[in-house]
C-alpha cells in the first residue's frame, strides 16, 4: 500500500509540473515580440588603418648648462628660482669672497696712483721738453755753454724716460685691475642660456666651491627620447611623422623624428629615437612622460563607432542585427581606440549588421522595423 501511495503521488507531481510547462508555453508563444524603433544600424565592414608601433619615453632639453661657481665664497644672494625663465647673461647667483673683493680694491687704487704719476711725468716731460727748446735757441746764439746745453738735453731725456716708465706703470696697474675685475666679476654667476632654471642645488649662506654645481638650466627647445625595439631597426627614419602624448599637460602634438640612434642596448635590446615636437608646447620641461605612436603599414581592421559599444559589468558587447531583425546582445573583445570608433578583435564579423545609434531603446531579444537589404549604415527605424 506504501508504495502505491508512492506511485500514485509521483504521477501526479509529474502532471502537474507538465502542465505548468505547457502554461509557459503557451504563453510564451502568444506573447507578442517587441519591436525596436528609433536606432540606426549598419553593416560591419573592414576599414584600412594604420598600424601604430607605440612606445613611451622622455621629454629632455636639447640644452642643459650645469652652471658652477669659479671661485670659492659664501653664496650670497639667489636671484632665481626653479621654473623661472631667464635670459643669457641673466644674474643667477651672486658669491661673497672678501679676498676677491679686497684685491679689486686694491687694483682700482693702484690705478690711480699710477694716473697720478703719469700725470706728473707728462707735466715733468712738457716742462723739460720747453727748457731744451729754448736753450737749444741760446746755444744756436752762443748764448750758453755747451755744457749748460748738454745738462738741459739730459734733462730732457730724463724726463722722457720717467714718462715711458709711468705710462707702462699705468699699463700694469690697469693689466692688475683686469684680472682682480674678472675675478670679481665670477662672483656674480650668469645664465649660459636662455632658458629656464630647471633645478636649484645649492641655498644662500652655502659655500661655492669651483667646479660645484650651483643650478640647472635648460634651454627652450625640447626633444622627446623613445626607446625602440630592435625589430623596429630600419622601419623608424629621420623625418617619420609621430604622435606625441604627454599625459601630464593633456596635450597631443605632432613630431618629427630628428635622430635615430644606430646603437643598439645590449640589455635592453633598443636603440633610441629622438623626436623634435612640432610648435611650441606649453609648459613643456625635461622629464616628463611622454608616447610616441609610429604609423606604420596600412592594414584591415574592423571598426565600429565607440557609440556603438555597450557595458555589461566587465564585459563589452553590440547589438547585432540578423537576417530576420531580430537583435540581440553578443559580447566582443576591443582593441585600439582610433578617434570615434574603436576597433573589433574577436567576436564579430564582416558583413554583419548591428545598431551604431540608439542602443538605449534596444530590448534583446526584439525585432527592428527594418529589414536586410536597406542600405548599408544609413538606414534609420521609426
Amino acid at each position: 500500500m506504501k508504495r502505491l501511495a508512492v506511485v500514485v503521488g509521483l504521477v501526479l507531481g509529474l502532471s502537474v509540473l507538465a502542465g505548468c510547462a505547457d502554461k509557459a508555453r503557451s504563453d510564451k508563444g502568444g506573447g507578442a515580440t517587441p519591436v525596436v524603433e528609433g536606432i540606426e544600424t549598419a553593416e560591419v565592414e573592414y576599414s584600412y588603418v594604420k598600424d601604430l608601433y607605440e612606445t613611451a619615453g622622455t621629454v629632455r632639453a636639447v640644452r642643459r648648462s650645469s652652471v658652477s661657481a669659479r671661485v670659492m665664497g659664501v653664496v650670497r644672494t639667489i636671484h632665481v628660482k626653479e621654473g623661472q625663465r631667464v635670459r643669457k647673461g641673466d644674474v643667477l647667483v651672486e658669491i661673497s669672497s672678501p679676498d676677491i673683493e679686497a684685491k679689486a680694491r686694491a687694483a682700482g687704487k693702484a690705478v690711480e696712483e699710477a694716473e697720478k704719476v703719469l700725470d706728473m711725468a707728462i707735466e715733468e716731460k712738457r716742462l723739460a721738453d720747453a727748457t731744451f727748446e729754448r736753450f737749444r735757441g741760446l746755444y744756436d746764439g752762443k748764448a750758453v755753454s755747451g755744457q749748460e746745453f748738454d745738462e738741459v738735453k739730459a734733462r730732457k731725456e730724463l724726463a722722457l724716460l720717467r714718462y715711458e716708465q709711468a705710462l707702462k706703470g699705468l699699463e700694469r696697474a690697469k693689466a692688475m685691475s683686469d684680472e682682480a675685475l674678472s675675478f670679481l666679476e665670477y662672483t656674480f654667476v650668469r645664465s649660459p642660456i636662455d632658458g629656464t632654471v630647471a633645478q636649484k642645488r645649492i641655498d644662500v649662506g652655502s659655500m661655492a666651491t669651483p667646479g660645484t654645481p650651483l643650478l640647472i638650466v635648460e634651454g627652450r627647445e625640447y626633444l622627446v627620447e623613445v626607446p625602440v625595439d630592435e625589430s623596429m631597426t630600419g622601419r623608424i627614419r629621420e623625418g617619420v611623422d609621430v604622435l606625441l602624448s604627454i599625459d601630464s599637460l593633456g596635450v597631443k602634438a605632432d613630431g618629427k623624428v630628428s635622430t635615430v640612434v644606430r646603437q643598439v642596448d645590449p640589455v635592453t635590446r633598443t636603440f633610441t629615437v629622438k623626436i623634435r615636437p612640432g610648435g611650441e608646447i606649453e609648459g613643456l620641461r625635461g622629464g616628463l612622460f611622454a608616447r610616441a605612436a609610429f604609423p606604420m603599414a596600412e592594414r584591415p581592421r574592423l571598426l565600429v563607432p565607440a557609440g556603438a559599444v555597450v557595458k555589461r559589468g566587465q564585459l563589452r558587447g553590440v547589438y547585432v542585427v540578423d537576417g530576420d531583425g531580430m537583435v540581440s546582445l553578443r559580447f566582443v573583445s576591443l582593441g585600439r581606440v582610433r578617434g570615434d570608433k574603436v576597433e573589433i578583435l574577436s567576436g564579430l564579423a564582416t558583413g554583419e549588421r548591428i545598431v551604431v545609434s540608439g542602443t538605449e531603446r534596444v530590448v534583446g531579444g526584439g525585432l527592428t522595423a527594418q529589414r536586410q537589404g536597406r542600405p548599408l549604415g544609413s538606414a534609420v527605424t521609426d
